[in-house]
């Protein structure tokens, strides 16, 4: 007894610390795992709620979001032939930015070029061909007209001939139904009539050959060339299109970020990294992830409400905004299809304004980096 009296205050000290012990450990598991992982690189951890609103996480972004360029659709794979920019430019909106080997497309444009000048070509004559067919059809015309008048001076002819016949005939006291057979024995009507027949005949092998010539439709032949010739400028500017793809140039003003090529790069369909990034120039703004547990506590009524922005890892280092849009869908987080391990919660993206990214006396908000939320101010 005497010495479960001596060890009673040890006893008691012995528990105490572990008591003291036992509430330092959960202070730290809880408030200050956030903290600690942050600084160790580690994932995210949603902040405890602070006075006035819900604390989210969230990420200062451009609006529209920054752009990373690649090798253009229309190749398979191709080789850098000029780099225009490096990183840290500001560019404007179709400004070149770098460009592939044209070789090919370049020779294909010349192709075309050559089958549009051909195609005007063919124009011109079709258009030549019409004038020539019109004054065939004139010359024709005039030559019908000579050869009917020919044929009808040669038929007076005959009826001359044998008027003169049957006027002898009668004079030497010949029978009338003997004169048609008279007449055959005449050299006169009879040479008359050949020539008659002639001139007959070539009339109306004249008046066939102008018939075909009118029937024929030139406007036709000139309009072909000229359809020919709108396919042929219609593939030059498809192959225009395909040579200046090859040059790829900024969809927007902003500033060039990770420019990971150079002159002679190969970049084909499956390289995992863009060729650079384009920050768009502009405003910021941050997309806060409100997570299901949140989202009562964030109605439409916060729409153009104040709220407070904090540093990720200071919480000391605060800006401003103003809540811009609150969706009415949950969506993954904004990057989980790139992950392989992408997480599966869902959440809703605020987009909240932000007032000034760069104040006087503190650091700037950056795009890409981590920031909390105070939704509620």
């Amino acid at each position: 007894m005497n010495w479960l009296r001596k060890m009673r205050p040890v006893l008691i000290v012995i528990g105490l610390g572990l008591a003291v012990g036992s509430l330092v450990g959960a202070r730290a598991l809880t408030h200050g795992s956030g903290s600690d992982a942050a600084a160790k690189g580690g994932a995210d951890v949603p902040p405890p709620r602070a006075a006035g609103g819900p604390v989210v996480l969230g990420t200062v972004d451009t609006d529209p979001s920054p752009v990373d360029y690649r090798l253009p659709s229309v190749l398979q794979a191709g080789t850098v032939s000029k780099v225009f920019v490096k990183d840290g430019d500001t560019v404007e909106e179709k400004q070149p930015l770098y460009a592939f080997d044209d070789a090919v497309p370049r020779a294909n444009l010349e192709h075309a070029r050559t089958a549009v000048a051909l195609a005007r070509t063919k124009v011109k004559e079709a258009e030549e061909g019409k004038k020539q067919h019109a004054n065939k059809v004139e010359v024709a015309k005039k030559g019908v007209e000579a050869l009917k008048r020919r044929a009808t001076d040669a038929n007076n002819l005959v009826k001359l001939t044998r008027h003169l016949a049957e006027e002898s005939f009668r004079l030497n006291n010949a029978k009338p139904e003997e004169w048609d057979a008279k007449l055959q024995n005449e050299p006169a009507y009879l040479d008359a009539q050949s020539k008659y027949t002639a001139a007959f005949n070539e009339w109306q092998v004249k008046e066939a050959e102008l018939s075909a010539l009118q029937t024929v439709d030139t406007q036709v032949l000139v309009e072909e060339a000229q359809a020919a010739v709108k396919e042929a400028e219609a593939k030059q500017s498809l192959a225009q299109t395909m040579l200046d793809l090859y040059v790829v140039k900024a969809q927007t003003a902003g500033t060039v970020e990770h420019l990971s090529i150079q002159r002679g790069s190969t970049i084909g369909q499956l390289s995992r990294a863009p060729a650079l990034w384009l920050i768009p120039t502009g405003p910021r703004v941050v997309r806060a992830e409100v997570e299901a547990e949140f989202a009562h506590r964030v109605g439409p009524d916060r729409i153009g409400k104040p709220v407070t922005i904090m540093d990720h890892s200071d919480a000391k280092l605060t800006y401003t905004g103003t809540i811009r849009r609150i969706p009415d869908a949950f969506l993954r987080k904004r990057g989980s299809a790139e992950n392989l391990l992408g997480s599966e919660t869902l959440v809703l993206e605020a987009v909240i304004d932000i007032t000034d990214h760069a104040p006087a006396g503190k650091p700037p908000l950056r795009v890409g980096q981590r920031v909390r939320v105070n939704m509620g101010q």
